[in-house]
Order: C-alpha cells, then structure tokens, then sequence
C-alpha cells in the first residue's frame, strides 16, 4: 500500500498564520481594555472621596463660622443661657450671669443652677478644693467632729498622761532648825482617749524610800497633801492645775531628798497614773 502524501500548499499556511495574528490582537486589546477600565474607575472614585471631603469641610467651616455669629448677635438663641454665652456652643458666661450647670460659666460654678457666682470660701457651699463648707483647701483649716479646726485631727494616744511641772519649796525653822516646806505643786494632765474622762488628783509627801510623811493615827492610813477634781476633760484637752500645799515636811532639812507625789484615779477610784518629783 502506497503512502498517503499531505500537500501544504502556501496559501493555505499565510491563512492559519494571519488567523493566529487577528486572535492575539484581539486578545491583546481585550486586556489593554480591561486594565484601562480599573484604572478609570479608581480615579473616578479617588476624584469623588476628595470632592465629598471638600464639601464637608465648606459645610464644617460654614457651620462655625455661623455659630460664631449666632454667639455675638446680641440674641439669646440656640442653647445659649445667657446672651451669647452658655451652652456646648458658645463661651462661658461671666460672673452673675444665667447659667444651667457649672461649665456654663467662667467661675467653673453654677449656683443653684442658676447664677454664675465666683466662689468663695464664706458662701456657705462646698466648692473649690474645700473638705467641707467653707472649710479645708484654699480656705484653710480642718474638718472633723462636724466643724472646721484651726489645727489637725490629733490622733489620740490612747492614754491619759499626767506631768509635774513644778514643784515650789521652801525653809520652816523652828526650834534654830530649818526643815523642808512645799509650798505648792503644778501639773498637767491630758486626755489622749477618745471620749471623755472625769479624774481626781490625790498629792502626797514621801521620804526618799518612799515612806508616807502623813499617815492618820487610827489605820495608818496615809493622808494626802490635797485632793482635787479635775474638770472633765474632752478627747485630747488638757488641763493644768496649781494646788497650794504650805506643808512643812517633819524631820526632814532642805538638804535631804524626798518625793512628791501625783496619783490620778478614775470615777471609781481606780489609780490611772502616777508620777513622782525628787527632790535633788
């Protein structure tokens, strides 16, 4: 069997050639004319963004400078509480002025939710810095037990204390002998509890072991010096008292040491404290 013989003949080649050029131009421009379309469409879109931002800033600027005139006509309008003042929209209102809140005025201070007054610190309100009315911050003083103090809250020891501050003395003679003498005794107490307390001070006169000078002949009791009600004494108030004693103390010289002594006791006669002066 004889083989089969194909026969291209040139026309027929220039045609297929030709067909596959008009294709690929036309795909060619299918692209460029899609890439064209994006391209367009982006800078339509960039163009809109920047023409819808112009009109909100002409409308902003529009809006205030509106509002600008609207707070200098002379009117009272928009939510203003004063003429031209007041409000979320135009500045604070001066002193005495009509007002709803405190940020409608100057002072920072709405009273009664009508006026703007200045504060101060005799208006019998609570503003400012202040702790309580009229009193703490830039009005000075403090706060507590429902009034305003010159000084601090103190903060209580929990105790009561009791100092000697002096005791005076002096010479008896008798018989060309000279022997001691107290004349009188000054002390302090104070009251470092928080309520209050009501005391007694009992003094004595002891030799320098501590043996009673004054003892009642019946029990041997020891007789005080003095005895003294001291006033009630108010959380951390103290009281001094001088109590005039003119005892001569018997055998006993100037020369020689002996105690004075200071007891406080409580309304039922408990010993609170006790503090000895020397003679030294």
């Amino acid at each position: 069997m004889d083989g089969v013989e194909i026969v291209i003949k040139p026309i027929h080649l220039e045609r297929v050639i030709y067909s596959l050029v008009i294709i690929t131009l036309a795909i060619l421009l299918i692209i460029k004319w899609n890439g064209g379309g994006v391209a367009v469409s982006e800078e339509q879109a960039t163009a809109g963004v920047i023409a819808e931002a112009t009109t909100n800033e002409t409308n902003q600027t529009t809006n205030a400078s509106q509002e600008e005139i609207l707070c200098s006509n002379g009117v009272k309008d928009q939510d203003e509480t004063d003429i031209d003042c007041g409000g979320s929209k135009c500045d604070p209102c001066e002193e005495y002025m009509f007002c709803n809140v405190d940020s409608d005025c100057e002072s920072g201070w709405c009273r009664a939710n009508v006026k703007c007054i200045e504060p101060s610190c005799d208006d019998g309100v609570k503003n400012q810095d202040e702790s309580n009315i009229d009193c703490g911050g830039k009005c000075g003083g403090y706060w507590y037990d429902g009034t305003c103090n010159e000084e601090p809250e103190p903060s209580y020891s929990g105790r009561i204390d009791l100092t000697i501050l002096d005791v005076a003395t002096s010479v008896t003679t008798f018989d060309n002998e000279d022997f001691a003498k107290i004349e009188n005794v000054k002390f302090k107490v104070d009251n470092g509890k928080p309520e209050d307390v009501v005391l007694t001070a009992y003094l004595y006169a002891r030799d320098e072991h501590g043996s009673a000078y004054f003892l009642r002949s019946v029990n041997d009791e020891e007789v005080p010096l003095a005895q003294v009600e001291i006033p009630m004494l108010k959380p951390w108030q103290s009281h001094t008292e001088t109590v005039e004693v003119k005892r001569t103390l018997p055998e006993t010289e100037p020369s020689e040491n002996y105690q004075v002594v200071v007891e406080l006791h409580d309304e039922d006669d408990k010993l609170v404290k006790k503090v000895t002066w020397t003679n030294e």
